[in-house]
C-alpha cells in the first residue's frame, strides 16, 4: 500500500491516507515561524516535494523547497537552514552535489538523503556525514531521522510537539 508517483522514483508511504488526514487538519500555530527549525526540501518530483513539505510542516518545521541541486544550493546560500532533506537521483547534479555544497558552506547543518536507488551510498554517507534513508519510507522513521539530525546539530533533544530552532551558523541573507 502507498502512494506511487509516476515519472520517476516511487515513494511509498505505509499509511496511504495519512497525507489526506494531515491536509484536512486545522492549522493552529503554537509558536512564531521564526522559532521553527528550517528545512530545505530538494526533489525534482513536484508531488514528492509537496508531500515532504506538508509532512514537515505538520510536524512544526518551517520549510522551503527546491526542484534541483542548483536551485537548492542557491537557496541554501541565502542561509538560515538547519537541515537539508534531499533526494539522491535528480536530473543534472544529484543529491551528493547538494550534500557536498552544504558541507562546504556550513558543516554543522544536517543532511538527510532519500533514495530508492540500489547504489551503494554508505561510503558517501560517511564521507559527507549525511543520514541515508532508503525508500519506501515510513513517516515515523522520517520523523525520527529529522529529530535525530536536529539533535545532533544542537546537542539537545528536539521536543515532540514544540521544536525549537537550533542556531544556524549560516546567517540568513537579505
Amino acid at each position: 500500500e502507498g502512494i506511487d508517483f509516476v515519472g520517476g522514483e516511487t515513494l511509498r508511504w505505509c499509511d496511504p491516507d495519512w497525507h489526506l488526514r494531515q491536509a484536512n487538519r486545522r492549522e493552529s500555530p503554537t509558536m512564531p515561524e521564526a522559532l521553527h527549525p528550517r528545512v530545505l526540501v530538494v526533489d525534482d518530483e513536484p508531488h514528492v516535494r509537496e508531500l515532504l513539505r506538508d509532512l514537515l510542516h505538520s510536524w512544526g518545521y518551517g520549510t522551503e523547497t527546491a526542484a534541483s541541486s542548483a536551485e537548492a544550493l542557491r537557496r541554501f546560500e541565502r542561509g538560515g537552514f538547519h537541515l537539508v532533506l534531499t533526494d539522491f537521483l535528480m536530473p543534472g547534479p544529484n543529491g551528493l552535489a547538494v550534500a557536498e555544497g552544504v558541507r562546504a558552506s556550513d558543516p554543522a547543518v544536517g543532511v538527510i538523503m532519500l533514495t530508492g536507488s540500489p547504489d551503494d551510498l554508505e561510503g558517501e554517507s560517511e564521507r559527507l556525514r549525511f543520514t541515508l534513508m532508503r525508500k519506501p519510507l515510513h513517516p515515523d522513521a522520517l520523523r525520527a531521522a529529522v529529530r535525530q539530525a536536529l539533535e545532533t546539530l544542537t546537542g539537545a533533544p528536539a521536543g515532540a510537539g514544540a521544536p525549537t530552532a537550533p542556531p544556524s551558523r549560516t546567517p540568513p541573507r537579505p
